[in-house]
């Protein structure tokens, strides 16, 4: 199973990935890459960025730029996605104590960029302490 297949195959019944579902959601992602090539195509020619036949450097260093948005972009969607589906509570690492976890969002450098990310914070009233929960307390 390759890592796409990891991240959006579903297991069926017999346990092997859902081919079709795999299918779908390539294509699904090719459309909507095509639709973001040309958006930045014409945005580019509007804003004046590209003007006639420019220096291929110039080309390329707006499509990476699309690219660094796009994975600050599904870098932000993964982590909520994860969070979303985290246990209510977990243990305080000090004490013990089933402590409420809460959502907090943080700006971070991604070597794409800047990004938003969620994450899981305890906050253990007994230690007075806050804590970021393991990852096996959180049922992720």
């Amino acid at each position: 199973m390759d890592g796409v297949e990891a991240i959006l195959g579903r297991k069926n019944a017999s346990g092997t990935p859902d081919s079709a579902r795999i299918a779908k959601l390539r294509g699904r992602l090719e459309r909507a890459l095509r639709e973001a090539v040309d958006v930045e195509v014409e945005l580019s020619r509007a804003d004046g960025t590209i003007k006639g036949v420019p220096h291929y450097s110039l080309v390329e260093a707006r499509a990476h730029e699309l690219g660094q948005q796009l994975s600050c972009k599904v870098q932000e969607q993964q982590m909520r996605e994860l969070n979303a589906s985290h246990a209510p509570t977990a243990e305080c690492p000090g004490c013990g104590t089933r402590c409420v976890l809460r959502l907090r969002v943080r700006k971070t450098k991604s070597v794409d960029g800047e990004t938003e990310l969620q994450e899981l914070m305890g906050d253990c009233s007994r230690c007075r302490r806050s804590f970021f929960p393991d990852a096996r307390d959180t049922g992720l």
